[in-house]
C-alpha cells in the first residue's frame, strides 16, 4: 500500500502566508484496489454495512466490480449500480428513497465524477426525512443539510482521471429543465478515504480519456489563476498541468499504456487537490448551461474556453513563467493550439455549432452562466459583453 508523494495532502499547511487544507486520506497505486478490504479496515472508518454505488453497469460488465466486492466477506454489502451521468435532483430523490430503507453506515462510490458526487449527496441527506421532490429541491437550494449531522463516511474510488471529486467537499446536482446546476457542499463531505488505482482507467475509450483529462486540466488552470490561489495551490496546479500536457497526447496514441495512465491519474489528483482549496472560475460557469441544455460532456464544455480565459486573465496570473513552462509554451497565444490539438487528436468537436448551439442561443447561455461564487472567483471581472465575445470566438 502506497500513499502518493505530495507536498501536503492530509493536513492544513501554512507557507509564506498561504493556507492549504485537505483532510482526505489518499491511498495510491496501480492495482491497489486488489487490497481494498484491508485498506478500508486499516482506515478505521468503522464500516459495518456498505452502500456500494457504481455507474450503469459498465464496471459490472468488466468483471472488476465482482473482484472488488468479493473482498468483503464479513461485511454487509448493498449494491446500487445504476447511477446516471450528470444526475438530476429527481434522480437523487428516487435513489435516496430506494436506499433509505437499507441499513448502511458508509458509502463506497466507484466510478466517474457523477458516481462520486452521488455518494456525497446521499451522505449529506442521509437521515433527513424528505417526502416530496420539492422538499429536496428546497433543501438543496437552502443548504438545509448543513444543519444536520453528516456522519456517513464516503470512500471515493475514481474510475476516470479527471473530476477530482475524490478530494473535494462538494458535489454537483442538476435540474436540466431549468438549466440549473446546484452544489451540495459541506466540509463534512470530504471523502474519508480516496483510493486511486490507475488500472481502473485502463478501459476508458479515446474520447472519455481525453475529455476527463481536459476536465482535470481545467481544474488545474482555474485553480492557478483563481482569486483564492496561493503558493501551495500553484505547486499542485503546476505539477498537474505539466503531467497532463507532457503525457496526454502520447496516451491518446497508446491507450493501453499503464505508465501513461498512471501519470494522467496523478495529474488529475493534483488538480483535484489544487481546486479543492480554490473552487473554479469562469470556464466552469460557462460549461454548466452547455451541459444542461446541449448535453456537451462536462470535460469538453469546461475546456472549450480555457485558452480564451488564459488570455483574458493573463495580467493577473502569478508565477506566469512557471505556468507557461508547465504548458510547454513560450507565450499565452500558443495555448489555444495546444488545447485544440488535444481535441483534434481525440476526434472531439470543440465548437459550439458542432453541438447544435445556434447563434441566437448565445444570449440565453450568457444569462445562465453567472454563478456568483464561481464567476466572482475569476481574477478579471467578467461582463456579459466580454462573455459574448468569448462564446462567439468558440462558436
Amino acid at each position: 500500500m502506497r500513499s502518493l508523494p505530495s507536498p501536503a495532502a492530509y493536513t492544513e499547511v501554512m507557507l509564506l502566508g498561504a493556507c492549504f487544507y485537505n483532510p482526505v486520506r489518499i491511498v495510491w497505486g496501480p492495482g491497489i484496489t486488489d487490497s481494498i478490504s484491508n485498506i478500508i479496515t486499516d482506515s478505521n472508518l468503522g464500516v459495518r454495512g456498505i452502500l456500494v454505488l457504481t455507474g450503469r453497469k459498465s464496471l459490472e460488465k468488466s468483471g472488476k466490480l465482482g473482484v472488488l466486492l468479493n473482498q468483503f466477506k464479513k461485511t454487509e454489502i448493498f449494491l446500487y449500480n445504476d447511477i446516471p451521468s450528470n444526475p438530476e435532483i429527481s434522480e437523487l430523490y428516487n435513489i435516496k428513497a430506494e436506499t433509505d430503507k437499507l441499513n448502511y453506515d458508509s458509502i463506497i462510490a466507484i466510478g466517474g465524477g457523477s458516481v462520486l458526487d452521488m455518494g456525497k449527496c446521499l451522505a449529506a441527506f442521509k437521515g433527513m426525512h424528505i417526502d416530496k421532490y420539492n422538499e429536496l429541491e428546497l433543501s438543496i437550494i437552502n443548504k438545509d443539510y448543513q444543519n444536520y449531522d453528516i456522519d456517513i463516511p464516503v470512500v471515493a474510488i475514481p474510475t476516470t482521471a479527471g473530476t477530482g471529486s475524490e478530494v473535494t467537499s462538494w458535489a454537483t446536482i442538476w435540474d436540466k429543465k431549468k438549466c440549473k446546476k446546484y452544489s451540495v457542499e459541506d466540509e463534512r463531505l470530504y471523502p474519508g478515504l480516496a483510493i486511486i488505482d490507475p488500472m481502473l482507467t485502463m478501459s476508458l475509450p479515446l474520447g472519455l480519456t481525453a475529455s476527463t483529462a481536459l476536465d482535470a486540466l481545467s481544474h488545474a488552470l482555474e485553480a492557478y489563476w483563481s482569486k483564492r490561489s496561493n503558493e501551495i495551490v500553484r505547486i499542485y496546479a503546476q505539477k498537474s498541468i505539466e503531467l497532463i500536457i507532457k503525457n496526454l497526447n502520447n496516451l491518446l496514441d497508446d491507450l493501453n499504456n499503464l505508465d501513461l495512465r498512471t501519470k494522467i491519474a496523478q495529474g488529475s489528483l493534483y488538480a483535484g487537490l489544487a481546486f479543492s482549496n480554490t473552487k473554479t472560475t469562469a470556464c466552469h460557469c460557462i460549461s454548466y448551461p452547455l451541459t444542461a441544455k446541449y448535453n456537451i460532456p462536462h470535460g469538453i464544455a469546461v475546456s472549450m474556453t480555457l485558452a480564451q480565459f488564459l488570455n483574458i486573465n493573463r495580467e493577473f496570473i502569478m508565477d506566469k513563467r512557471k505556468l507557461l513552462c508547465a504548458l510547454g509554451i513560450e507565450n499565452i497565444k500558443e495555448a489555444e493550439g495546444v488545447i485544440n490539438n488535444i481535441f483534434i487528436k481525440s476526434q472531439i468537436p470543440f465548437k459550439l455549432s458542432d453541438y447544435g448551439v445556434k447563434k441566437e442561443d448565445i444570449g440565453n447561455i450568457i444569462e445562465n452562466s453567472f454563478i456568483p461564487d464561481r464567476m466572482d472567483n475569476n481574477p478579471v471581472k467578467i461582463t456579459k459583453e466580454l462573455l459574448k465575445r468569448v462564446l462567439e470566438d468558440i462558436y
